[in-house]
């Protein structure tokens, strides 16, 4: 970090703090999140460079004030933090907050993508042998509101970013779990994870997403929808 850079961003985080005192969610442990996220995101030697960061409405409306100065001051810190580990850059750093009421007090959630299209698809590791399944008008609705389309089976899901939904949470376990076409429809399963797949508080090896119910993977969470 450069040296006239690194009071800015202390007096920033100092002013921060203080000014959500008392709430749940410090400042760093925020832009900590957002290096973890950035750092489960990169393919290939690049980094993902668009982050949405879901809040609940309590820390968003807390944070409402200095989102603007935070976010340039985010973006700068993922800059630095890809010309030090000599990361590709696919284009400008964007940081969006907003506010989700699928979000736990203290616990945002961060989804990180690439906005050049060729990134954003992972193609199936060498030597699989399993069979693909194309779909058409299905998709999972994430917590936030984001829809991200279910386009194969089977569709892997973890922090890891050789999965096709990367969640870039710790509370997701690298391989955490797949989505599956079986006969008697899509069927999400456990692969072993910490955290488990949780439908209605109820930890599951596995759950028909055809039931309608909400997935719980660590802190993120979605549902099966139909076009």
């Amino acid at each position: 970090m450069s040296e006239d850079r690194a009071p800015r961003l202390e007096r920033l985080l100092e002013a921060t703090a203080r000014r959500v005192s008392g709430g749940p969610l410090h400042p760093l442990e925020l832009l900590q999140r957002l290096q973890a996220a950035a750092e489960a995101s990169v393919r290939d030697g690049a980094v993902a460079n668009e982050f949405a960061v879901s809040l609940s409405p309590a820390d968003h409306e807390r944070y409402c004030p200095v989102l603007a100065r935070l976010s340039e001051e985010a973006a700068e810190l993922l800059r630095e933090l890809a010309r030090r580990h000599r990361w590709r850059r696919v284009g400008e750093f964007s940081i969006d907050f907003r506010p989700s009421r699928e979000v736990a007090d203290g616990v945002p959630l961060i989804a990180a993508q690439f906005a050049e299209r060729r990134y954003r698809a992972t193609a199936p590791p060498a030597g699989a042998t399993r069979r693909i399944s194309r779909h058409r008008g299905l998709f999972l609705r994430m917590g936030d509101g984001t829809l991200v389309p279910l386009t194969h089976t089977p569709f892997a899901i973890g922090r890891s970013p050789a999965n096709d939904l990367v969640l870039p949470v710790l509370s997701v376990s690298r391989q955490h779990a797949e989505i599956v076409r079986t006969p008697e429809g899509l069927v999400i399963r456990d692969l072993g994870s910490r955290n488990g797949v949780v439908v209605e508080g109820v930890r599951l090896p596995e759950y028909l997403l055809d039931g309608g119910g909400v997935v719980v993977l660590g802190d993120a969470q979605f549902r099966l929808e139909r076009a």
